[in-house]
């Protein structure tokens, strides 16, 4: 083997990596923005419970139950004032079922390279109103 022959190996390796490298960036960047997109869907599944907690308990006070559902979602990669609260069954008596949705537009880390820039996430919770307090 001469030296041309191995130097156009090690160049022919070289542009293999750079093509494989970034193919593999793209894949783990992926995997990252769907592990933050899945946190975020977590943390309002969360925040729609911990609201529908407290309007079983206070199924008049909306503005208590919108303040319970954003504190739950403080300290977290969702900001409270970018997350959206539904409350359907406000001012349920005892026995009647009342429920709290969230949504939120989660912001995409590849969206230029994949055509998707935010998507709503949502979730809901329904509980029984134990009675008003």
């Amino acid at each position: 083997m001469n030296r041309t022959t191995v130097r156009n190996q090690r160049g022919a390796a070289l542009v293999e990596m750079a093509l494989v490298l970034g193919l593999l960036l793209l894949l783990v960047m992926g995997i990252v923005d769907l592990g933050r997109a899945y946190n975020s869907y977590i943390t309002i599944t969360n925040a729609s419970r911990e609201g529908a907690r407290y309007a079983s308990r206070f199924p008049t006070d909306g503005p208590g139950i919108v303040s319970a559902t954003r504190l739950e979602v403080t300290n977290s990669s969702v900001p409270p004032a970018s997350m959206q609260v539904t409350i359907t069954g406000l001012g349920a008596q005892g026995g009647q079922p009342i429920r709290v949705a969230t949504a939120y537009n989660y912001q995409t880390l590849l969206g230029g390279l994949i055509g998707v820039r935010t998507f709503t996430l949502r979730a809901q919770t329904e509980m029984v109103v134990f009675g008003i307090h």
